[in-house]
C-alpha cells in the first residue's frame, strides 16, 4: 500500500475509533500496558462500562458484552480483528502511535530520557559557574540530595525556564558576597543585580535558594536563641546584606566604637562622652571595626526599664539591654565585646527568662557570669502570678547548676521574680 493510500486508511481509521469513546479508554490501557511491558502485548479489563460501552466494544471485536460485569481484552484478540476489518494494513501498535500523537515508549526508557533532559538543564544552568560556590553548591546538591533539592526538583518539574533564571541571579548574588567593609540593604542589592528590589523577597524561591547556599557556606549550624527569622538575618548579615537593619536593635551605655578604617565612630563617641545610652540598630553595628568599653566587666539586662534606672545610678558602668530575648543585634555586639571583656547577666526569674540566661550561657560560656540567680532573691521578692502548667513545663529545659537553685524554688512556688523588685539590690561586682 502506498504511503498516501496508508495515511488516508489511517485516518478513517482513527475517525472510526474516536467515534466510538469507549475505545480511549481501551487504548489508554493499552499504552500502560506497552510501557510496562516493552512490546505489545497482555490483557486489558474495563469495568463500570454502560451499554452503549458495550455495543461499541462489540461490534467492533465481535463478541456480545451485555450481561458482562467486566470486559477483557487482550492485545491478541484485537490485532486479529484489526487484520480482519478494512483496517487490516494497520497494526495495532501504528494504531496507538497515531491516536496519541506519538510514539508509544516504555517507562524505563521515558524516565531515561526524562533524567537525561534534567542532566542537560543543569548543565547548562551551571555552565560557567562549574569553580563558583554556587556552581559546587548545586553540583553536591544534585548529587547528594541535600538542603534545597526538594526546591530545584519542583521547581524544575513546574517551571524549568523561571529556574533557569532564578539560578543565574543566584549564582551572580553569591559571587558578589561576603561584603565585608561596606553592608548594603537586601532590596538595594537585589535591584543593583536583578533590576527587582523585591526579587529576594521573604519566600520567594531565590530568597530561599540563596539563603541556603550561604549557609553551606559557612556551614552554620543553628543558633538555639535565635528565631528563624533572626537565624536568616544573621547569615545574610554574616555575607554583608542587611535584612532588618533598623527593626532589629540593641540598647547599650558606656560603649566606645571604631570603624574598619580605624577612625573612630564620632556619633556613638558622643553619646559615650554624654553619658547616655543608645539604640544601635544592626546597620550601624555593620560599620564596626572594633567595639569595647571602658572597665572589663559589661552588665547586661533583660528589661529597659531596670538597665535604664542601673544606668543613672551607676554612670561609670557600662551596660547592655536585650529587651527581652536577645536579638542580633544584641548578639553582635556580645561577639565584638567577648575576647577582652566579662558579661554580668541578670534577668527575670521566670521559666523564660532562665531559659534565656541559660542560652547565653551555652553561646558565651566562661565570658558571662549569670549574675545574682539565688534562691533567696527569688523568695525575697516572690510576685503574685502564678505560673501557668505551660510555662512550668518550659523549666524542664533548664540544666545548668548556676540555675538549678532558682528552678527547684520555682517548681515548688510556681510563682514569678520579676527583675524591677530587685533594683535596690542590683549593684555592680567589686573588683
Amino acid at each position: 500500500m502506498k504511503a498516501e493510500e496508508k495515511q488516508k486508511l489511517m485516518q478513517e481509521c482513527l475517525q472510526y475509533f474516536r467515534e466510538r469513546p469507549v475505545y480511549e479508554k481501551v487504548f489508554q490501557k493499552m499504552r500502560g500496558k506497552y510501557e510496562s511491558l516493552g512490546h505489545i502485548g497482555g490483557k486489558v479489563v474495563l469495568t463500570g462500562l454502560s451499554l452503549q460501552d458495550k455495543s461499541q466494544l462489540g461490534g467492533f471485536l465481535q463478541k456480545d458484552y451485555t450481561e458482562n460485569q467486566s470486559v477483557t481484552i487482550s492485545a491478541e484478540a484485537f490485532e486479529i480483528c484489526l487484520s480482519k476489518s478494512r483496517f487490516s494494513d494497520i497494526s495495532l501498535e501504528e494504531l496507538l502511535d497515531a491516536y496519541f500523537g506519538k510514539k508509544l515508549t516504555v517507562k524505563k526508557e521515558e524516565r531515561r530520557k526524562k533524567q537525561e533532559e534534567r542532566d542537560a538543564f543543569f548543565a547548562e544552568v551551571q555552565s560557567g559557574y562549574e569553580d563558583t560556590t554556587g556552581g559546587r553548591w548545586i553540583q553536591n546538591t544534585l548529587k547528594e540530595h541535600t538542603t534545597g533539592y526538594e526546591i530545584l526538583r519542583q521547581q524544575y518539574n513546574s517551571a524549568p525556564e523561571i529556574l533557569r533564571e532564578i539560578l543565574k541571579y543566584v549564582f551572580e548574588a553569591v559571587k558578589q558576597l561576603p561584603r565585608m567593609e561596606e553592608k548594603e540593604l537586601l532590596p538595594v542589592f537585589a535591584a543593583k543585580l536583578t533590576g527587582d528590589p523585591h526579587y529576594f523577597d521573604a519566600s520567594t524561591v531565590a530568597e530561599r535558594l540563596l539563603f541556603i547556599i550561604l549557609s553551606a557556606c559557612w556551614q552554620e549550624t543553628k543558633d538555639r536563641e535565635l528565631s528563624e527569622a533572626e537565624r536568616k538575618n544573621q547569615i545574610f548579615y554574616r555575607a554583608g546584606i542587611l535584612k532588618d537593619d533598623l527593626s532589629n536593635d540593641t540598647l547599650v551605655y558606656g560603649i566606645r566604637a571604631w570603624k574598619h578604617n580605624g577612625n573612630l565612630h564620632k556619633g556613638i563617641e558622643g553619646f559615650f562622652q554624654e553619658r547616655e545610652p543608645v539604640r544601635l540598630t544592626l546597620r550601624t553595628i555593620g560599620t564596626f571595626g572594633g567595639v569595647h568599653a571602658e572597665r572589663e566587666k559589661i552588665y547586661l539586662f533583660e528589661n529597659p526599664a531596670v538597665f535604664s534606672v542601673f544606668v543613672k545610678k551607676y554612670p561609670d558602668c557600662a551596660a547592655i539591654c536585650g529587651n527581652g530575648q536577645p536579638r542580633l543585634a544584641t548578639l553582635l555586639l556580645l561577639d565584638f565585646l567577648k575576647e577582652n571583656h566579662s558579661f554580668y547577666y541578670h534577668g527575670d526569674f521566670d521559666p523564660e527568662g532562665l531559659l534565656i540566661a541559660q542560652r547565653l550561657k551555652e553561646r558565651y560560656g566562661e565570658s558571662i557570669c549569670l549574675w545574682n540567680y539565688r534562691a533567696d532573691w527569688y523568695e525575697r521578692y516572690l510576685s503574685d502570678v502564678n505560673l501557668s502548667e505551660v510555662r512550668m513545663k518550659k523549666l524542664e529545659k533548664v540544666y545548668l547548676p548556676e540555675l538549678l537553685e532558682v528552678k527547684m524554688q520555682m517548681q515548688k512556688r510556681k510563682r514569678a521574680a520579676y527583675q524591677e523588685a530587685m533594683l535596690d539590690m542590683l549593684e555592680p561586682e567589686k573588683k
